[in-house]
């Protein structure tokens, strides 16, 4: 059996593991990317209000605020997005499979179909996600519709011990991969290759694949357990 590194912040790859672990899959706990959270700005315009969150510590950042926000939408990249979003209290009205575009087109269409004329986007994000190709095709294709505030409100950067712990990988193992921060930062260090790379999200996708073509795409109609889970027959 093929053991995972699963690279998400520390918190959340240690929970994964865990999960995988009780699933019966080989997996350990690699975190590749901090976040630290930064101060949200009040963001409460006229107009048809839109919450656009792509990721799950964008959620994280501005679930406390969304009542004052009085967001007519809320719109979310599924499942893994939408369903924390559902955790914090939130009902999204608009979700996107297969990444920050595809969520953009889905609120296009919601906003045609209910005749909406006055749109006006909250785009909450990272330092990284902000720079990112996909963010800023996902935000022109917004901006043809009406004005679209990004906000920072948190930061991403790779672990002070990550370069040691990418040391010590065994021989053989696979990536599990949820953000491009963590794919640019495994890389960066130059760790021994993994086998295999999966990866949460079209993004992280295209990201991993600057640095290992053959990166596949995790079934995001699953949660994460099963979707890892599925791929061990491969390595039986």
């Amino acid at each position: 059996m093929l053991p995972w590194a699963i690279t998400r912040a520390d918190a959340d790859a240690r929970r994964v593991t865990e999960a995988l672990r009780a699933a019966g899959v080989d997996a350990f706990a690699l975190p590749c990317i901090e976040r630290a959270l930064l101060p949200v700005p009040r963001w409460r315009p006229e107009g048809h209000r839109v919450v656009v969150l792509t990721s799950p510590s964008a959620v994280d950042a501005v679930a406390a605020v969304l009542p004052s926000v009085r967001p007519d939408e809320l719109a979310a990249i599924a499942p893994t997005t939408s369903r924390l979003l559902r955790e914090r209290g939130g009902r999204p009205t608009v979700e996107g499979f297969g990444g920050v575009v595809a969520l953009a087109r889905a609120i296009e269409e919601r906003l045609a179909h209910r005749g909406v004329s006055d749109p006006v986007f909250w785009y909450p994000t990272s330092d990284a996600g902000a720079a990112s190709a996909e963010q800023q095709e996902a935000v022109q294709r917004l901006s043809a519709l009406g004005p679209v505030t990004r906000s920072i409100v948190y930061q991403t950067r790779a672990p002070p011990a990550l370069e040691s712990q990418l040391k010590a990988l065994p021989a053989r193992f696979g990536a599990f991969f949820a953000s491009p921060s963590a794919v640019s930062n495994f890389f960066a260090a130059q760790p021994r290759s993994p086998e295999r790379v999966v990866c949460c999200g079209e993004s992280t996708l295209t990201a991993a694949r600057a640095f290992f073509p053959a990166a596949e795409l995790a079934d995001r109609a699953r949660p994460l357990t099963e979707a890892l889970s599925a791929l061990e027959p491969r390595h039986a």
